[in-house]
């Protein structure tokens, strides 16, 4: 073992540095396939980050990152493999074992790997308990607020499961796993009447529609829709953040308003991040086909592209959208690409319900992933090792500094 640790540790310093042939590269991977122990080059990989940060560094910063950014893309086609290759349960293993594990990249070429084994967790913290444990912050979880057409509501986080409540011909049940589902049987001729589910910050739900699309909810987020579909449209409202699954029906279009923003669909998979805190709304379609109406433009987004509409009423097409990103949410991660400070801590606010202050200012931008599974000392101590940043915890505030 302790041999083919020593190889590895040559090969991945060869491939850094250009070195490598293209025998040697299947040789590293083939290596790595054959370790599973978890974390077994940390030692290996800290050196060589603090390396690259000497003044006559043996990786230069910029060389780093370009070489590290190939390995993550590897392993994320890795990951899209078939789950029967042993190859890809060992890498997936090897590389993002622990659910906290993050590569974190900074534009300068500082770079850092993390578990969540780790145990001491070194942030500044304010009114601490007596018993000497840090005050820290769980993550997120399935909390919504069920909000019915007669100003009823329902705590669903602490409802039990089953029926909930009844209108007209409509059943709203609460499922084994937290779903909140509609079931209807209903001829379409019934009131239209509208129930809004309301997720808190730190909160998330998914949800089942009367027609049977569904629709997850982000953190800080709220979501209006009939109980019933009647008419020959499907509309509903959202604010925040929204992941939608829409059951085709062709006859009867599905339309999502965001603002003065409308999303118009027939069946398709699509995002929507709206909260008032990002510069733009954003539409990021996954499959199908969706139109986007916004200050009497339209635009047909196809699935990989994603609209942005600005504030200033100005709409953009992008049309090599980061789905991973995009995604990252619903599937229990945070994830920065290029992301600067602001844009990772308004993430971190919403899922653990804290509040954010800056004192001085910060240029570096992240690349990397972390799970939401996780306390928050535990995200900022990920971040904060990266050496360019510092966090200070006061109940419910962090504080951000350089």
């Amino acid at each position: 073992m302790e041999s083919k640790k020593k190889r590895v540790s040559q090969l991945l310093q060869q491939y850094l540095q250009n070195k490598l042939t293209t025998a040697e590269y299947n040789e590293m991977w083939s290596l790595l396939n054959d370790i599973p122990e978890e974390n077994i080059f940390e030692d290996e990989l800290q050196e060589l980050w603090k390396n690259a940060q000497t003044e006559d560094p043996l990786i230069p910063g910029k060389e780093w990152d370009f070489k590290m950014q190939l390995l993550t893309n590897k392993l994320k086609e890795e990951g899209t493999a078939p789950l029967r290759q042993n190859r890809v349960v060992r890498l997936k293993k090897f590389w993002w074992a622990a659910a906290a594990a993050v590569l974190i990249f900074i534009s300068t070429g500082i770079y850092f790997l993390a578990t969540s084994d780790k145990k001491d967790i070194s942030l500044l913290t304010k009114n601490q308990p007596a018993d000497g444990q840090k005050m820290d912050r769980v993550p997120g979880g399935n909390k919504a607020l069920l909000t019915l057409a007669d100003g009823s509501q329902i705590m669903l986080d602490s409802a039990g499961n089953g029926l909930l409540a009844q209108q007209g011909m409509t059943q709203i049940l609460k499922k084994q796993d937290g779903q909140l589902v509609y079931n209807t049987s209903g001829t379409g001729t019934e009131e239209l009447v509208y129930n809004i589910l309301t997720t808190p910050r730190g909160g998330q739900y998914k949800i089942t529609l009367p027609d049977g699309s569904k629709v997850w909810l982000n953190a800080a987020s709220s979501l209006k829709y009939p109980a019933a579909f009647t008419g020959n449209e499907r509309k509903v409202e959202i604010t925040g953040e929204a992941y939608f699954e829409v059951a085709k029906d062709a006859s009867r279009p599905f339309k999502v308003l965001v603002k003065e923003m409308e999303v118009e669909v027939l069946g398709t998979h699509f995002n929507i991040n709206g909260y008032e805190d990002e510069a733009a709304i954003r539409t990021t379609l996954l499959e199908g086909k969706v139109k986007i109406h916004a200050n009497e433009r339209s635009d047909v987004l196809k699935p990989g592209q994603q609209s942005q509409w600005q504030k200033t009423g100005q709409l953009k097409l992008v049309n090599d959208a980061d789905l991973e990103a995009t995604m990252a949410w619903k599937e229990g991660n945070f994830q920065f690409e290029n992301s600067d400070i602001n844009t990772v801590m308004r993430q971190l606010s919403r899922w653990y319900d804290v509040e954010i202050e800056y004192k001085g200012t910060i240029s570096k931008h992240f690349l990397g992933t972390i799970s939401r599974n996780v306390k928050l000392s535990q995200v900022l101590e990920m971040l904060q090792q990266t050496g360019v940043v510092k966090f200070k915890i006061e109940d419910k505030k962090i504080v951000v500094m350089p």
